[in-house]
């Protein structure tokens, strides 16, 4: 009877968790250095990254062309420990992950050039934090009621739910001729506990990754549509 019951419990929250999304925004991100400057960001509004800032008066609608940057790993979150324990290949094949999600998004929307010009924005980006989740523990930690209930309360005191994955990213948006900046951004995502890509060290990160690309897209056609500061 105990069995059973544990069996249909973990079936019904097998069917809620399920259908969470990958990642949701973490409480704080630590500036890692990437961004030039850090004192006009001002802490972001529901739906906003954690820390942003957006130039008032910018002619968003004349811009047609972005110049994507080679989305890098920021050198000195190797040395805080940001990356510490992610092996070179990895964080590679992370950023370069990065890199076509966010080409595939602004594709949509936008031409994707390889130098400066007229009406072309610069787009410059870094992953500061990319840990994956801990599989055994996430496994166990999302299908054991017990465990689940624990990280539950971790998730309430920390922000964050035990063993899964994290990511942290910042970006800069510049006029590529004036070097004007446009926009700038600090963000920190980490995984939900859900039994979708549990398997994977890396599903946490990419969906962050993911969620940037699309959230970055979005936020682009606000502004070309008039919808940010004035």
């Amino acid at each position: 009877m105990v069995r059973s019951t544990l069996v249909i419990a973990t079936l019904a929250l097998a069917v809620v968790v399920t259908g969470c999304s990958a990642t949701h925004q973490a409480r704080s991100a630590k500036p890692s250095g990437f961004l030039r400057d850090y004192t006009e960001l001002r802490p972001g509004k529901k739906g906003e990254a954690l820390l942003v800032y957006i130039r008032p008066g910018v002619e968003w609608s004349k811009y047609d062309a972005i110049l994507l940057e080679p989305v890098t790993i920021w050198g000195d979150a190797v040395k805080t420990g940001y990356l510490q324990s992610v092996p070179k290949e990895e964080a590679q094949v992370t950023a370069d992950y990065f890199d076509a999600s966010l080409r595939e998004a602004l594709s949509r929307d936008y031409r994707l050039v390889d130098k400066p010009g007229a009406d072309v924005m610069r787009l410059r980006v870094a992953i500061t934090e990319a840990e994956g989740s801990t599989v055994p523990l996430d496994i166990a930690s999302t299908v054991i009621p017990q465990m689940r209930l624990l990280s539950g309360v971790k998730r309430v005191a920390t922000g964050t739910a035990a063993f899964v994955g994290k990511a942290g990213v910042e970006a800069e948006i510049e006029d590529s001729m004036t070097e004007e900046r446009l926009a700038a951004a600090v963000d920190r995502q980490v995984g939900q506990k859900r039994l979708k890509g549990m398997t994977d060290t890396w599903d946490d990160v990419n969906g962050a990754l993911d969620y940037w690309s699309d959230r970055l897209r979005t936020r682009l056609a606000e502004l070309r549509a008039g919808q940010g500061p004035k």
